[in-house]
């Protein structure tokens, strides 16, 4: 899956035009979205208040501090407000700082000396998370790069997907006309019944448990199941429980199929899946907005109520399976 990630790039502005320039041209040649206050004046809480929405939308956060501290608003400067702000919203951030020996030859009329003092208090707040030295624009770009890899790797994060990589509306027709099967499982769901002292599986719910385990998952995403590591779509379902249960976008459920089987999978395997889950009522689909300001809504798959019935069962299942196995 191409995921994009939006970048908010932070610093002084009018000392570092060329650095932000780098900054931004390395994110662009990265295939991902720089955002920046370019020639945007903070003045006011108003204005405040859209840079914090701007990081709240972002994916990452990066911070050029070089040797001014910039403009502030109650003793504090924009820069390091916003750098403040990332971490507080958890946004995966990364510092930039002016190396100690290039610092000793910066141009002066790029230092701020009677805010030395604040610049140094900002420069040690920033290496107490993710920092790396730069020299110059060029040093800055590669450094850049290899920081927000490091960075997206170690945090991944949601990004942003073509709309003609999502799930195709032959897929979406498909789940569509599972509405009246689900419907009749569901009125299944309604005679379910449990002991209070013992939990007791109805048999046509064992039924559903031991077909699901009798059915490899190599079979429903159409794999030779010799090229992988196959297990029964039971044990691929009870893996994606955690994912479903808050809900979750295929492209993150298809690293998830990924790393089960073995496999290198793509979107149209990973649907396959779920579209099997829905069939048997244990997943459904919800539409959510991407974030407050973007107005992008997208499909999201999370356990069904039958679903989490089904688990209850599952689990109970599997412990019993084993329990007499061993």
């Amino acid at each position: 899956m191409d995921v994009k990630y939006q970048v908010f790039v932070s610093s002084t502005f009018v000392d570092l035009e060329a650095e932000r320039r780098s900054v931004i041209e390395t994110i662009l040649n990265l295939k991902h979205i720089p955002v920046g206050m370019e020639a945007f004046q903070a003045s006011d809480d108003t204005q405040w208040d859209y840079i914090k929405k701007r990081i709240d939308e972002s994916d990452y956060y990066v911070v050029i501090v070089g040797e001014r501290y910039g403009s502030e608003l109650n003793g504090k400067s924009y820069t390091q407000m916003e750098y403040e702000y990332a971490l507080a919203k958890g946004v995966p951030a990364a510092a930039f700082l002016l190396d100690p020996i290039a610092r000793k030859s910066w141009p002066s009329d790029k230092v701020e000396f009677e805010k030395k003092a604040k610049v140094e208090k900002f420069r040690a707040l920033c290496q107490k998370k993710l920092v790396k030295f730069w020299k110059n624009s060029d040093d800055l770009g590669a450094r850049v790069a290899s920081a927000l890899n490091e960075l997206i790797n170690q945090k991944p994060r949601t990004g942003w997907v073509r709309a003609d990589r999502l799930p195709s509306g032959r897929f979406m027709d498909e789940f569509a006309a599972l509405s009246e099967e689900k419907r009749q499982l569901q009125a299944e769901v309604a005679r379910l019944s449990a002991d209070t002292d013992t939990l007791k599986i109805p048999p046509d719910i064992a039924w559903r448990i031991k077909t699901l385990d009798g059915t490899p998952a190599s079979k429903v995403m159409g794999f030779d199941s010799a090229k992988g590591n196959f297990p029964s779509m039971l044990y691929l379902f009870m893996e994606l429980v955690e994912m479903l249960t808050e809900g979750s976008i295929i492209h993150a459920i298809i690293g998830r199929v990924g790393d089960v089987t073995n496999i290198d999978v793509d979107q149209d395997d990973a649907t396959r899946v779920l579209l099997d889950l829905m069939k048997r009522d244990l997943v459904e689909t919800e539409r959510r907005p991407f974030s407050l300001m973007s107005g992008t809504v997208m499909t999201h798959y999370k356990l069904s109520s039958f679903g989490k019935t089904f688990l209850m069962y599952a689990e109970e299942w599997v412990k019993i399976r084993d329990s007499e196995s061993a």
